[in-house]
């Protein structure tokens, strides 16, 4: 029971700081491989409802962070994710019931997995596992469900925080909010030693489009560039507004080539993009992209600021084009 307590002071305090969501998944998963005595616990985030990256704590192994793919079939996650309810898993190796990944990688026998609630919202499924078969008693499940909740009061304390720098013209993360997902991110690759990108895309002659068809117009092809965005890249790569007429995108897990290749593809989705004359006629737009990977020991001004070189040079080039910052020498 003390161990319990503990492992809930542990968890508000995570609430009271507002917490990153990366600290949240450590913090629940080391608490309940502690309070249950299991051998891993996983706390793996949804992206447009599906399972999408996790945090697994391993009894005197520390913790780790790993990317699911995108699955195809139902599984035990999935179906927590969308029915909002536990179920038990008594064998693993049955297929289908568990992402292969967590029973290869982790070697999973048996498993009970819980929704983690934020508010209304299911924003991550735990997973509680055990190399060897296993029963799940109500009381291990009750404490875990207990620690689950805390958990989900600390995210949705962040929800309700973010939702205020969420730039509402585009929906997308405002400039504030960038730099402190920018910070996070640069911390996740630093512990895990994994590559990071940014690229920033400024849309050619847009104050044009304002002065020419005027500033409705203006906001309307603001909010298409970032709905197309949104939707090029990756679930869980940050789309934000960095100021008037130019986004940043934060590429986790990518080095600066792939970088270039998903900014080229992006500016061909932007190409499609038409601005409609009042005579009928439509015209398209063009964007100029800087890229840049981060070295340590950046931070995110200095990352940004070479992303916003390799823009200018963009620029100056010609416009409508992808310009990658070169390496800062030592």
């Amino acid at each position: 029971m003390q161990r319990l307590l503990q492992s809930v002071e542990r968890l508000a305090r995570l609430a009271q700081r507002d917490a990153g969501l990366p600290a949240v998944q450590r913090a629940l998963g080391e608490e309940l491989v502690a309070v249950l005595g299991i051998d891993q616990a996983h706390v793996i985030v949804l992206a447009s409802g599906h399972p999408a990256y996790g945090v697994v704590s391993l009894r005197d192994a520390g913790c780790a962070e790993y990317v699911l793919p995108r699955p195809g079939a139902l599984d035990a996650l999935r179906w927590v994710a969308d029915a909002g309810r536990p179920v038990t898993v008594p064998d693993a190796g049955v297929d289908g019931t568990l992402p292969p990944e967590l029973v290869r990688t982790y070697g999973v026998a048996t498993a009970a997995v819980l929704p983690l609630r934020a508010g209304d919202t299911v924003r991550a499924v735990v997973v509680l596992g055990a190399r060897e078969p296993r029963t799940w008693s109500a009381s291990a499940l009750h404490s875990a469900s207990a620690l689950t909740d805390l958990a989900g009061t600390a995210i949705a304390l962040r929800d309700a925080r973010l939702a205020a720098a969420i730039d509402p013209l585009t929906g997308c993360l405002n400039h504030g909010a960038m730099r402190e997902r920018l910070s996070e991110e640069i911390a996740r690759a630093r512990r895990q030693g994994t590559p990071l990108a940014v690229t920033i895309m400024d849309l050619d002659n847009f104050k044009r489009v304002n002065d020419v068809y005027g500033h409705p117009t203006g906001d309307a092809l603001l909010r298409h560039v970032a709905e197309a965005l949104r939707a090029e890249y990756r679930s869980f790569d940050q789309v934000a507004r960095y100021g008037g007429d130019e986004f940043v995108v934060i590429l986790p897990n990518v080095r600066g080539p792939r970088a270039d290749i998903a900014a080229s593809r992006a500016l061909r989705v932007l190409r499609e993009i038409h601005v409609a004359r009042p005579d009928g006629g439509h015209e398209g737009i063009t964007v100029s992209c800087g890229v840049a990977e981060w070295v340590e020991p950046e931070g995110p001004a200095e990352l940004l600021e070479r992303a916003d070189q390799a823009l200018r040079g963009s620029k100056a080039a010609g416009k409508d084009g992808v310009v990658r910052a070169p390496t800062p020498t030592s």
